[in-house]
């Protein structure tokens, strides 16, 4: 494997990732707003562990469907369906990223 294919397989493989840390910081904001009674956060956390699971779903889909069509292929097309998957599974876990620094704030006032 040369190093242009392990960068391509490493940022593909990072999109996943992110999208899964993202699920596991809903989960963990799931969690704080269960403990602090705050069913509005609680339901706001699934929603966005549902989504992230959608999202990381429809990776899986286009990969799939990418992976099995009989038209060439060459490294044009692939970054583009790679920049298309992996950008959405960023965006997303930054988003959730960013609501459960915003639950953190609002759960507990004094905490960084």
């Amino acid at each position: 494997m040369n190093f242009v294919q392990t960068i391509f397989v490493t940022i593909a493989l990072s999109g996943p990732v992110a999208a899964l840390i993202g699920i596991g910081i809903t989960a963990l904001c799931f969690f704080r707003s269960r403990r602090a009674k705050s069913a509005t956060f609680a339901v706001v956390s699934v929603l966005s562990a549902l989504t992230l699971l959608a999202l990381l779903a429809a990776i899986i889909v286009v990969w799939f469907i990418y992976g099995v069509a009989h038209t060439g292929k060459d490294a044009t097309t692939d970054l583009v369906v790679l920049s298309s998957t992996v950008v959405p599974a960023y965006l997303g876990a930054f988003a959730a990223w960013r609501f459960s620094v915003y639950l953190k704030k609002k759960l507990s006032p004094d905490a960084p």
